[in-house]
């Protein structure tokens, strides 16, 4: 679920850059300055981000090489953490899946 998300804000922000580019480094620093401002609006003093502000920054990350500069909420440090992480738990949860008996030679791999 959390891919897909951040594949669908990934190929926005990029339908965004394609559509725009005269206007491109505006359109997305204003995109990224209204989304800190909902997260701010969410909860003070200190907001707390879900998977979705997470999904989205992260996939800005990869889309847009001035994000860092414009990044107020968070630490930019964080932002590539929360990319590790999600990194980390994906192979994680792939190493994790038990390994069937074999048969015939070759090996099964069960369901998770």
């Amino acid at each position: 679920m959390v891919r897909l998300l951040i594949f669908l804000v990934t190929l926005s922000v990029r339908a965004l850059r394609a559509i725009f580019r005269t206007r491109e480094e505006l359109l997305i620093e204003n995109l990224a300055l209204r989304q800190q401002v909902a997260a701010l609006k969410k909860e003070r003093p200190r907001p707390v981000l879900d998977d979705l502000d997470r999904a989205f920054w992260v996939a800005l990350r990869t889309a847009w090489p001035g994000w860092a500069s414009r990044l107020v909420i968070v630490n930019p440090d964080t932002v590539a953490k929360w990319n590790r992480d999600r990194f980390r738990r994906h192979w994680a949860k792939i190493s994790r899946q038990r390994r069937g008996p074999t048969t015939n030679g070759t090996k099964t791999y069960a369901k998770a």
